[in-house]
């Protein structure tokens, strides 16, 4: 008796760990992306930095760009069976080799991905073409703001369910929200597919391919680049797989 529950007891841990190996991944791959021009818009009372999208160059303003990601889920749960609690978990199944911006004008090109960056968050007001997850309730919301006085990142928080009060906070460094250049991005989109980014930026609210779709991606250009943009008729971003697949979008701006 003890020789056919030891047999069977083998059987069922082998049945299990072969069942364990064959699961799939809950994955995506990235389907397309999309990129506009922003400029910074003041808002009364509001202490996050806030920006619209256009497509004109705007001349005495802060501009910069956004971009948005869609994916595609290669989730085997999806079906009737099982579905995971969000699509995406297990991260990205091809990693991001390079992200490149540029303004273009007739044949002549300036490459400006080196030069953006983000020192603090910030959080849309209008619509980016059909999304409008990221727009701003100025009675209801959350930021993390640089303040040049004290060389702190603050987080400003405001919630109408607590009394709609704006509640400031230290925020140390290994709780940072913000993804400070495009290197800093391709790190932590590469991440979702092995350990967490081990930068300064915490991802816990970017970790599955839903995250990383609902999300508008900003970087801001620094202030002498608007009257040298002026004379471009175009915007364009390149990211480039690891795998050789190439994601590419072009506005025409105004």
């Amino acid at each position: 008796m003890k020789i056919i529950l030891y047999i069977l007891s083998v059987f069922l841990i082998a049945s299990c760990s072969q069942k364990k190996e064959n699961v799939e991944k809950d994955t995506f791959s990235l389907e397309k992306v999309d990129i506009a021009m922003i400029y910074e818009k003041k808002t009364k009372d509001i202490p996050c930095l806030l920006f619209n999208v256009t497509d004109t160059i705007k001349s005495n303003q802060k501009i910069g760009i956004v971009f948005k990601l869609n994916v595609n889920y290669e989730n085997p749960r999806k079906g009737s069976h099982c579905c995971a609690f969000e699509p995406g978990l297990d991260g990205t199944k091809e990693k991001i080799k390079k992200v490149k911006v540029v303004f273009i004008n007739n044949n002549s090109t300036l490459d400006v991905t080196d030069k953006l960056y983000n020192i603090e968050e910030a959080q849309m007001l209008n619509s980016f073409e059909k999304y409008t997850k990221a727009q701003l309730n100025i009675n209801d919301f959350s930021c993390e703001c640089y303040e040049q006085k004290s060389g702190k990142i603050i987080e400003n928080l405001k919630r109408e369910h607590l009394g709609g009060k704006l509640i400031k906070n230290d925020i140390t460094k290994n709780r940072n929200h913000i993804i400070k250049n495009i290197e800093d991005f391709i790190n932590l989109y590469n991440s979702l597919a092995g350990e967490r980014y081990k930068g300064t930026y915490d991802n816990r609210g970017l970790y599955s391919g839903s995250r990383i779709s609902s999300k508008n991606y900003f970087f801001w250009l620094p202030k002498n680049f608007n009257t040298s943009l002026e004379k471009f008729k175009e915007l364009e971003i390149e990211v480039e797989l690891l795998n050789g697949r190439t994601l590419k979008h072009k506005r025409v701006l105004k």
